[in-house]
């Protein structure tokens, strides 16, 4: 324990220092209640916006898996119709270990330039400015 803990406080410095306490509590809880608005206000907006966005883009995603989709069967067609052809010079396990040894190395070579085209920076994207009441608050503590 320590020596402030062991002595009873004085009925004057109660006097004193309870004023103060209860405003410093209220300003306390004000401000805190400022921050969680604030804090509640930007979570609702980024909700907003991220529902908004991903109803605008729902219909080009469904059209960009499909077209994916499709894409990768017509490769995976195009690669068999590659092993057969190849098989009427090879025999069948030559033509598929080469045709997949391109399919690797075209894949490879598709990788490294889309590294290479990677921008230098992170994208920023801009955020658009609130008209939320607490920014209008130079510190929080104001009245």
């Amino acid at each position: 324990m320590t020596a402030t803990s062991e002595r009873p406080r004085t009925r004057l410095f109660d006097r004193i220092t309870d004023p103060f306490s209860e405003r410093t509590r209220d300003r306390i809880v004000r401000a805190e209640d400022k921050v969680r608005a604030a804090v509640q206000h930007e979570l609702d907006a980024v909700s907003r916006s991220v529902r908004t966005r991903a109803v605008q883009i729902r219909p080009s995603a469904i059209a960009f898996a499909a077209a994916a989709l499709l894409t990768a069967l017509g490769v995976a067609l195009l690669a068999f119709a590659g092993v057969v052809a190849l098989a009427q010079v090879v025999p069948l396990w030559l033509s598929a270990l080469l045709v997949g040894a391109a399919l690797v190395l075209l894949a490879a070579g598709a990788a490294a330039w889309g590294r290479a085209m990677l921008p230098a920076g992170p994208s920023l994207i801009p955020v658009p400015p609130s008209t939320h009441p607490a920014e209008e608050q130079v510190h929080p503590w104001a009245d």
